[in-house]
């Protein structure tokens, strides 16, 4: 795991490799209960976390030791989360949703992000892909 800021509403990474995903997803947990998440909401930052950082490597075409940031802020209105990697540019709002699901489920978890998560920004920029999305919380889906 890279480095973590000490702020307590706030917290940086930088990741790299096979162990992204399961990292990732373990500092949304710790990050989600340092925030007072609930069960719900804090389950449902971790699984946003995990299927876009697997997508990164799955689709993105990511090496192992091609890095990955990830940050996440306590605002207002909800959590925080900015990806920046250096895969190749997607916007998952630009992703039509399907018709049908493959067997393999192709696309559920991008539907997943976008019904649990306003994605607030997608940028390209010298330092690759940024993705930035906002969790409401407190609100019922």
């Amino acid at each position: 795991m890279g480095a973590r800021e000490s702020d307590p509403g706030s917290l940086e990474l930088v990741l790299r490799g096979k162990n992204s995903v399961v990292e990732a997803s373990a500092a949304a947990r710790a990050f989600g209960e340092a925030q007072w998440l609930t069960e719900v909401e804090c389950a449902r930052l971790c699984i946003i976390v995990e299927e876009l950082i697997a997508n990164l490597y799955e689709h993105g075409g990511l090496q192992e030791d091609d890095p990955v940031r990830i940050n996440f802020d306590s605002e207002p209105d909800g959590i925080r989360v900015v990806i920046v990697d250096r895969g190749k540019p997607f916007d998952p709002r630009s992703r039509p949703r399907p018709a049908k699901r493959s067997d393999r489920g192709g696309g559920a978890g991008v539907d997943i992000v976008r019904a649990w998560a306003q994605i607030t920004d997608y940028s390209t920029t010298d330092e690759g892909n940024r993705l930035a999305l906002l969790l409401p919380i407190g609100r019922q889906f």
